[in-house]
């Protein structure tokens, strides 16, 4: 069986009534994650465009409808959940390793588990309600979904730490020492994700790809309202422009003789210095301004973004883009994401770089990371390579990362079709 047949397969086999879950049952994450299921059905999304299959629309539909029915109605502190927030995880059973922790996950009185903690799930959500919305120009599904738009979009702007930046999208952990729940709220949601001198640091944080995908969201339903809500428009139009050039002024930071952008800022100032391969997704996230592609990162920052991305200590030959440096000083190869290699990481970013014309850059990624999931004959989450050896992940408790996961299979098929 091929890649391409391989990594199809595995998207029939994870579809589910809600959409599709992350993983196989027999791996961690076999739920509906908010986060996991639009990055996955913006790949498909972007398949179909090339070669057209309705099974493809169909678990975009679903996925957007589930995301719709789970958006948050009040604010609970308990599980995270505040009025137009998109949900995080979605669980009705096989929950027992989240909810038997010393500070259990909250469990809702219908006993499902709805947890919210992800910061980038409700921009996401709008990236695909958008897309989605552009590619089939339906305008019940329009007038569908404009409630739970309005929703998320007042969350974004209405919702963010009081003691933060008012124009990024930042996250704060509030919650009732009782419950558990996740401290990090990026995709790289790990502990020791996000650490300065070994230590966390201090909340509220803005993460770099998040804002790029708060910039798109408001873009993209700038230009949809212009149609029928011109005030709207502008203002959603005003506070991205606003956004780009607070973020270009506030996450800028130099790396190697090259300009590159900082992983995180807390407390409203200090930056993440870690070089991480996030800042490649700035690229993913663009939008047609014209007759060229635009992303929250100015343009004359581009070429040095690209080139840090593909210096030797992030890019690893036939493995791709590294989580983390291997200067830093936290950087280990077989961590969850301090050096490991995750391939819709570098789906995202390889996409990035087409958008601005990196090609070869481009397929240089693409090339490595089939390569690496070639060698493994399975739709993996991530893996980790050391001295020219690619291997697959397996935490310290003896834990494996998941063997069949969507967003490495849509990244795959993106690849090969």
């Amino acid at each position: 069986m091929s890649l391409n047949e391989l990594a199809y397969k595995t998207i029939l086999d994870l579809e589910t009534p809600l959409g599709i879950n992350a993983s196989a049952h027999q791996d961690r994450y076999a739920a509906f994650f908010g986060r996991d299921s639009a990055i996955t059905c913006l790949k498909l999304l972007r398949i179909h465009e090339r070669k057209p299959n309705d099974v493809f629309l169909r678990i975009v539909r679903h996925t957007i409808q589930t995301a719709i029915r789970f958006q948050g109605k009040t604010i609970n502190l308990r599980s995270g959940e505040k009025p137009g927030k998109i949900i995080h995880e979605y669980r009705e059973k096989d929950y027992y390793h989240l909810t038997s922790k010393t500070r259990p996950w909250y469990l809702y009185p219908d006993k499902t588990l709805r947890n919210y903690d992800s910061v980038d799930a409700t921009p996401l959500f709008l990236i695909l309600a958008a897309e989605f919305y552009n590619l089939i120009k339906d305008e019940q599904f329009l007038k569908g979904i404009l409630p739970s738009v309005e929703a998320a979009l007042y969350y974004l702007q209405k919702f963010s730490p009081k003691e933060g930046n008012q124009l990024f999208l930042e996250y704060q952990l509030h919650r009732p020492k009782t419950y558990g729940g996740l401290v990090n709220q990026g995709w790289m949601d790990s502990v020791d994700s996000i650490l300065i001198y070994g230590e966390p640091p201090k909340e509220p944080i803005a993460l770099v790809e998040v804002q790029s995908y708060y910039w798109k969201a408001l873009k993209l339903w700038s230009a949809i309202f212009r149609s029928f809500d011109k005030e709207k428009a502008k203002k959603l139009q005003d506070r991205a422009s606003l956004l780009k050039e607070e973020f270009n002024n506030k996450f800028l930071m130099r790396t190697k003789d090259l300009y590159y952008f900082a992983y995180a800022i807390f407390s409203q100032m200090a930056h993440i210095l870690s070089v991480r391969s996030n800042p490649g997704h700035c690229l993913w996230a663009a939008v047609k301004t014209g007759k060229k592609n635009e992303s929250i990162i100015e343009d004359q920052y581009l070429d040095d973004v690209v080139n840090r991305l593909v210096s030797p200590d992030l890019f690893v030959g036939g493995g791709g883009i590294r989580t983390l440096s291997s200067e830093s000083k936290f950087f280990d190869p077989f961590s969850y994401h301090n050096g490991s290699i995750w391939p819709f990481d570098n789906g995202l970013i390889a996409e990035g770089f087409e958008n601005f014309g990196f090609r070869s850059e481009a397929e240089k990624t693409k090339h490595a990371v089939l390569n690496a999931v070639g060698h493994f004959g399975t739709m993996l989450e991530l893996y980790c390579a050391e001295d020219g050896t690619i291997k697959e992940y397996e935490d310290k408790g003896g834990h494996f990362g998941s063997h069949q996961q969507a967003w490495t299979a849509a990244t795959i098929l993106d690849f090969t079709t």
